[in-house]
């Protein structure tokens, strides 16, 4: 086997594995992007929960701090 034969073949294997590698990383970038899309969409959803918890802890201290007086 020739010096430029061997050169090509180590180009062409490092060009595969220069895909290979690119590949694999945007497949990496792209499954995190889905499981952080995955984490904020049940943040929001505890944050609206918590949100509805403040509202009505509010509503019962006023009620606490202000009982009706019925006369």
């Amino acid at each position: 086997m020739e010096v430029s034969e061997l050169l090509e073949s180590g180009k062409s294997m490092f060009k595969e594995l220069s895909n290979d590698f690119e590949e694999r990383l945007i497949m990496i970038h792209k499954e995190q992007m889905e499981k952080w899309q995955e984490e904020i969409k049940e943040l929001r959803l505890i944050d609206a929960s918590n949100e509805e918890a403040t509202a009505l802890l509010s509503n019962a201290r006023f009620l606490l701090q202000n009982p009706f007086s019925e006369s």
